[in-house]
């Protein structure tokens, strides 16, 4: 993964494990488009995560998203909250649909935080290089010109001007070919 790469902040790594209850934590950035500051955070419990969640956004806010000179940063800006266990609906509906200040992605069912788990969650949620397209290529038959509706066609000037010939042509063509279904 070339384009990530972990940012080594000691001074607000330290600040944010003093001021919360952090199991893990990690700073890091995508090039995509422009630089993506990631945030990968795991609190040492479910209620760690449901109490703290809000202010740690206001403090990622006011210690990094602020001081972001690129506009491209501040609209792209994700922290990735990991948890060992289910997150209840509610509360992962909360926090991933809060617009304040930064994306917000739950994690649930994940151990530590490793930099396989930071590839896969890139790839799931900001780069999709893992979508898989297969195009099957089907043999279409050629069009052929059906000599019946061209007649009908050529017995009225049709254009977007003139409803009622648009009409009649649509009329004579149901007529034509009701009995043929």
């Amino acid at each position: 993964m070339e384009s990530y790469k972990e940012i080594e902040e000691v001074e607000l790594s330290n600040k944010l494990k003093k001021d919360f209850p952090i199991k893990e934590l990690s700073l890091g950035e995508l090039v995509f488009g422009g630089v993506i500051p990631l945030i990968f955070v795991s609190f040492k419990s479910l209620d760690d995560l449901k109490r703290n969640w809000k202010d740690f956004n206001s403090q990622i806010t006011t210690d990094i998203v602020i001081n972001l000179k690129e506009e491209y940063s501040r609209w792209n800006f994700y922290i990735f909250f990991f948890s060992k266990d289910l997150v209840p609906k509610s509360l992962k509906y909360e926090i991933e649909n809060n617009k304040f200040s930064s994306r917000k992605i739950v994690i649930e069912n994940c151990e530590f935080i490793t930099e396989e788990v930071i590839k896969n969650e890139l790839s799931e949620h900001i780069t999709n290089d893992n979508i898989q397209v297969n195009v099957e290529r089907k043999n279409v038959s050629k069009f052929k010109k059906n000599v019946s509706l061209a007649k009908i066609i050529d017995k009225f000037s049709l254009n977007k001007k003139n409803d009622d010939d648009l009409q009649n042509a649509l009329n004579l063509i149901e007529n034509t070919y009701k009995d043929e279904v």
